[in-house]
Formats: C-alpha cells, sequence, structure tokens
C-alpha cells in the first residue's frame, strides 16, 4: 500500500516542485525588472493630476486615445474638477459624452510608426512597474551604447529597447536647464494615467480606513457581548 502512495504522489510531487521553480524564476524576474526602473514619486493630488491632463492633451493624444475616460469625466471625477466651460473648451466642439480620442487614425500611425499606438486609458495597470514604468519610459531615451538603434528609438527601458514612439517629452536632446521641467512633466502625466486606470481608487481607500475602523470596533462590541452573556456560566 504504502508503495502503491509513493508510486502515485512521486509524480505529483516533482510537478509541484517543478511549477513552483517556474513561478519563482518568473517572479524573480519581474522584481528585477520592477526595481531597475526610475522612481516616480507618484502623487495623486488634484494639481498633479490637472498638470498631468494637460501634458497628456498636449503631447500624448497627438497620437495616444484614452477610449475610457470623457470629456464629462473630467467634470465628474473630484480630481479634475473642471467646469462645464473648460470641459466644452477641451473637447474642441465635441460632445462632453465623447471619449478623449486621438485625431490621428490608427491606420496613419501604423504607417507613420510601423504599429499602432496602444490606448492609455489602462496602460498603467497594464505594465509592470505602473507609474514607475511611464515614467522612466518617458525619461529613458538615450544613444544605443552598440551603434545598432537610431537616435530617437532607443529606450533604456523598452523591452529590447527599439521604441517605435518617436521621444514625445525631447528627452535625448534637452538642454541641462530643462532636465527638472522635463522631469516634472514626465511625473505628472504618469500620475494622470495612474489615476484614470482606476478613478475611484482614491476614494476606495479612504472608505476602506473607515471600514477597518468600523470592524475593530464591532470586533470589540461582539467581545464584550460575549463576556456579558457568558459571565454567569462556570466554565
Amino acid at each position: 500500500m504504502r508503495q502503491t502512495v509513493m508510486t502515485v504522489t512521486r509524480p505529483i510531487v516533482f510537478v509541484a516542485i517543478l511549477v513552483c521553480a517556474v513561478l519563482s524564476t518568473k517572479i524573480a524576474s519581474a522584481v528585477e525588472a520592477t526595481s531597475s526602473l526610475k522612481q516616480a514619486h507618484i502623487n495623486l493630488d488634484k494639481k498633479t493630476i490637472n498638470k498631468g491632463l494637460q501634458v497628456f492633451t498636449d503631447v500624448c493624444m497627438g497620437c495616444h486615445s484614452a477610449r475610457y475616460l470623457t470629456y464629462h469625466d473630467l467634470m465628474d471625477y473630484p480630481m479634475f474638477g473642471l467646469t462645464r466651460k473648460e470641459a466644452q473648451d477641451l473637447s474642441g466642439g465635441q460632445p462632453l459624452t465623447a471619449a478623449m480620442m486621438s485625431s490621428l487614425p490608427p491606420e496613419a500611425a501604423k504607417q507613420s510608426f510601423g504599429v499602432a499606438p496602444p490606448d492609455l486609458s489602462i496602460i498603467a495597470k497594464a505594465r509592470e512597474g505602473k507609474g514607475d514604468y511611464i515614467y522612466s519610459l518617458l525619461t529613458g531615451y538615450g544613444h544605443d551604447p552598440k551603434g545598432n538603434i537610431p537616435d530617437g528609438n532607443y529606450n533604456e527601458y523598452f523591452p529590447g529597447h527599439r521604441i517605435a514612439m518617436p521621444d514625445p517629452l525631447g528627452w535625448l536632446n534637452r538642454d541641462a536647464s530643462d532636465t527638472d521641467s522635463l522631469k516634472e512633466q514626465a511625473r505628472d502625466v504618469a500620475s494622470f494615467l495612474v489615476y484614470i486606470s482606476d478613478p475611484h481608487q482614491i476614494e476606495r481607500h479612504a472608505i476602506g480606513k473607515w471600514v477597518m475602523i468600523f470592524l475593530v470596533v464591532l470586533t470589540l462590541v461582539f467581545y464584550l457581548l460575549k463576556r456579558a452573556v457568558w459571565k454567569d456560566v462556570k466554565h
């Protein structure tokens, strides 16, 4: 009987160990990749998010869209707080219910860059490192040490280092005096993209704190109630 059990369980144990080893390797690689990113110090305050919105509309929307964000959302979400007139001015005559879509057709973008630019609505959730990855990407343009990738297409933080997106902030050819300003723009738009990927996160976190306090108080009430109910029972 024991030999039969060992015969059956041995392959299962081996497979389990193999799966754990593969998962550990992937997790370690992901952690290493994330830890090598620049720290963006994402700030989800109203001022930073609105500055990020400005960078997004002035720079990013030339090629990228945010199909899950409408102009009306800029009025509804408290971290934007735009007036109706401000939202209408930003929409350029489109209905407020319209999504924030780039004017560049995907087909034209594909002809120019070789690939259609991704939608940025939930890009912060879709990339390992989230806001840090976005910030690192925007400030990661440089010269290929091996000379294989032309300037403007080499990015230290993009997988494979060859990126189709032209340097949007002009990081590669910046003057030393512009560095801090460009870092701030990258940080602002990264914060904006982190926020729109989950626009209810701030309220959810705030509610979560009160829920935890409620549960602690409720636990204390139940404990005192239990003591009162069982105080006359001998154990």
